[in-house]
């Protein structure tokens, strides 16, 4: 089994201070993936440093069966190599395998079984790799954001941050046998019992959001509320979205949402220097859920049961920005793009970040955009705004001055010449 495409993140700590030490990539060497762990100091000969090397993985269980039906219990399984792969001799090695629900089963058989939720394998003496698996039962719902992008606005003028998420989601639970079955799902419903539909999308947003939307591919979708934050809880609100349809396991469901919070919140002004501090969230939270409850919490949301397999983050600076600088919460590269919005001038800075296999435990991590901002600057859009209005009143002045008919090549008689002409013309006729 190939783990490399599935890898997240690579951590490694002594174990006696706690100290993380810098993770490097290197190349790859055949079909393996080789990293490099920088010691703070060298170590002398006879002397043992003992350390944490922390391996973070998405998408790894897999369903068995991969078809169940509607209200069935989900097994899941997990295989691997019995042990680890390293450049260095192991001597001696114990595997122990933790899953959230109860162990079905496990190969080979000669592993211990701790307790419900826990299966030992080893210790190992021998270099010798073999395969294990252990199969367990979990009915919690296991999402999966194909590709999710995250586009801030930032907007000096209006002190607002604009946050905009697009997703195109799958339920990774096992598909249902026997096709969708909308009365058994209503009788789960009234019966209150369990059933393996997703029907509620819950996502983590600041008590002070505003404006919030919920739109897919059709258009508006009205199935969503919010939750009130309630006392002693985190400062957060609850956006509850309800897609059109239930989500059973294989369905996929596309959309986006938005909303505006404060900009004062997330920027501050560094005192050292006139720079703009900018830091936001990485990533959002995102969890699915089977409930049908009017009103879910905060402690819902943190289900944290929802990976990304790609990920773009857009962080649209106002215009007039430079000096950018991006510090990210791990190793990786930000670009710069110009674009230009409505009644810009000069045009404005987009940090692009892309990343894959985002584990849910990332959610908590933050980026760090400084930049430098005039405050002339601020002034630039409502001059260019009515330097377009005047242009416009003066090609409107302009334009009903000019006139659009054909003139008439002889000059017509006034109306004192006719009426001369017409008393001549009837003297004329007495005469």
């Amino acid at each position: 089994m190939d783990k490399a495409p599935k890898l997240s993140q690579v951590s490694v700590h002594e174990r006696k201070s706690g100290e993380e030490l810098d993770v490097t990539k290197e190349s790859i060497s055949g079909s393996t993936q080789l990293y490099r762990a920088t010691l703070r100091r060298g170590l002398q000969p006879g002397e043992k440093l003992s350390l944490n090397i922390d391996y973070l993985f998405v998408s790894l269980v897999e369903p068995r069966p991969k078809s169940v039906g509607q209200s069935e219990d989900q097994s899941w399984l997990w295989e691997d190599q019995s042990l680890v792969a390293s450049v260095y001799p192991t001597r001696k090695q114990k595997t122990v395998v933790k899953t959230r629900g109860d162990v079905l089963r496990f190969t080979p058989l000669d592993a211990a079984k701790d307790g419900r939720h826990s299966v030992v394998f080893g210790p190992y003496t021998t270099e010798k790799s073999s395969r294990v698996e252990v199969g367990f039962k979990d009915n919690k719902e296991q999402m999966e954001a194909v590709t999710h992008r995250r586009e801030y606005f930032v907007s000096h003028w209006a002190n607002d941050l604009n946050v905009l998420e697009h997703y195109a989601l799958r339920n990774r639970g096992p598909e249902l046998s026997g096709g969708f079955d909308k009365v058994d799902q209503m009788v789960s419903k009234y019966m209150k019992r369990r059933d393996n539909l997703v029907k509620t999308l819950l996502v983590k947003v600041p008590a002070d959001a505003r404006e919030m939307y919920f739109v897919d591919e059709i258009g508006n979708v009205s199935t969503s509320a919010v939750s009130g934050r309630r006392k002693g809880e985190e400062p957060f609100k609850v956006l509850q979205l309800r897609p059109r349809y239930p989500m059973p396991g294989g369905w996929n469901y596309t959309w986006w949402h938005g909303y505006s919070v404060p900009l004062d919140r997330y920027l501050k002004l560094s005192s050292a220097q006139p720079r703009h501090l900018l830091r936001l969230p990485f990533i959002g939270s995102l969890a699915g859920c089977a409930s049908q409850e009017g009103e879910l919490t905060v402690a819902m949301a943190n289900a944290q049961n929802t990976v990304v397999r790609a990920y773009e983050l857009r962080v649209t600076l106002p215009e007039g920005a430079r000096d950018i600088d991006v510090k990210l919460p791990f190793a990786g590269q930000a670009l710069l793009q110009p674009t230009k919005y409505y009644f810009d001038s000069v045009g404005r800075t987009v940090v692009v970040i892309t990343h894959e296999n985002i584990a849910p435990a990332m959610s908590s991590r933050h980026i760090l955009v400084s930049y430098s901002y005039a405050p002339l600057t601020l002034w630039m859009k409502p001059a260019v705004v009515a330097a377009a209005l005047f242009m416009l009143f003066m090609l409107a002045s302009a334009a009903s001055r000019m006139q659009y008919g054909l003139a008439s090549s002889a000059k017509k008689p006034s109306n004192a010449a006719s009426k001369a002409a017409k008393k001549q013309a009837a003297a004329g006729k007495t005469d």
